[in-house]
């Protein structure tokens, strides 16, 4: 598993803990309210919550500290941002794999992204915000137009816009 899954994996593990009334070392002895909500959980949860406390004692310093970080930067957000994140995580959850592993992957490319290309395409979305309902539609047919020519007259096409472009300069 790569670190970054591997954190994002423990948070979960690190939500747990903080549900059943761990601190995040998890050494002292539960609290009464803790052992309750433990005795509250069916065999499968307890299971569960079981394999990821072993995942997190699996973690290293660095990792547990990330996995802190995180939960505290999540624990400062406002009540709505939270729990607009929880329900896109209980979205992301129900969607079949294929759509997972296309999301997963597009993430990724996302972070690949220089910050420069990051800022110009979050520049090119609130334009396209600003854009009246016909608009958006005249611009979602020549995209798909686009995406149905070949590669090679995709090529062709730019070669003569930055011709066009560099002789209007």
């Amino acid at each position: 598993m790569s670190p970054s899954k591997k954190i994002k994996h423990v948070i979960l593990i690190f939500l747990a803990g903080l549900l059943l009334g761990a601190t995040p070392g998890f050494a002292q002895t539960p609290s009464k309210k803790a052992v309750e909500k433990w005795q509250h959980l069916s065999d499968t949860e307890k299971a569960e919550l079981r394999k990821r406390f072993q995942q997190w004692n699996g973690l290293t310093e660095e990792e547990k500290a990330a996995v802190r970080q995180k939960v505290k930067a999540f624990k400062s957000l406002p009540p709505e941002e939270r729990e607009r994140i929880r329900n896109n995580f209980a979205r992301f959850k129900n969607l079949p794999p294929e759509r997972k592993a296309e999301l997963r992957k597009k993430f990724q490319r996302w972070r690949n992204l220089s910050p420069e290309q990051k800022r110009r395409i979050r520049a090119n979305y609130r334009q396209y915000q600003k854009l009246n309902p016909e608009q958006r539609q005249r611009l979602r047919q020549r995209y798909q137009k686009w995406r149905s020519l070949s590669p090679e007259e995709r090529q062709l096409l730019r070669k003569r816009w930055r011709r066009n472009r560099q002789q209007n300069q």
